[in-house]
């Protein structure tokens, strides 16, 4: 696929000014019904173990752990219970031990809400994800979608919004992360 940075450039300007403009706006309580369906598609992924068992294999691999640990945490993936508050809004982890290969990375995996941002962060060590569900638009790495591997070197910086109509996940290999770094401006100087 041919990029052209300056399109890159307008499309995260864009995106960064419609996340500013969402959370400057005051916050407007859902109705109950609004609520509850909204808390019921953000914990239901669409996917369930069954699909995401075609991922197991690279999974696996990834992650080193047997075949049968694959599906077991892909299984995980799917239970609403296991998820934990993640680092803002319409984020959620779930942690999980890898094999010996990934000694010393934090594995997990990483779900946000339709129209969510998960937020900008550095990475002190090389990164690698594996899409699972759900689509986001990144801007380090731009449209993700199922099936898609995306991996960078330590030091790299970025963020992604949820595109679409079911919650965006992924799992994730990475040696250290820091949530407390400045995203830098898009504005022309």
């Amino acid at each position: 696929m041919i990029r052209d940075p300056a399109l890159d450039d307008e499309l995260a300007a864009l995106l960064e000014a419609s996340v500013e403009l969402a959370v400057a706006l005051p916050p407007v309580a859902p109705t109950p019904a609004l609520r509850a369906r909204l808390l019921e598609s953000i914990a239901a992924i669409p996917a369930g173990p069954g699909v995401l068992a075609r991922f197991a294999a690279r999974f696996a691999a990834i992650f080193d752990v047997t075949l049968e640990r694959a599906h077991e945490l892909l299984a995980r993936a799917c239970d609403p219970a296991a998820w934990e508050p993640g680092p803002g809004p319409g984020t959620w982890l779930i942690h999980f031990e890898a094999g010996p290969a990934c000694a010393g990375a934090d594995t997990g995996f990483v779900k946000t809400a339709p129209g969510a941002r998960f937020p900008w962060h550095r990475h002190h060590g090389h990164e690698h994800n594996l899409v699972l569900a759900g689509e986001a638009e990144d801007s380090r790495f731009g449209r993700l979608r199922p099936g898609d591997e995306a991996e960078a070197e330590g030091e790299s910086e970025h963020d992604f919004t949820a595109v679409g109509d079911e919650p965006f996940l992924y799992a994730v290999r990475v040696f250290g992360v820091d949530f407390d770094v400045q995203r830098p401006s898009t504005e022309p100087r």
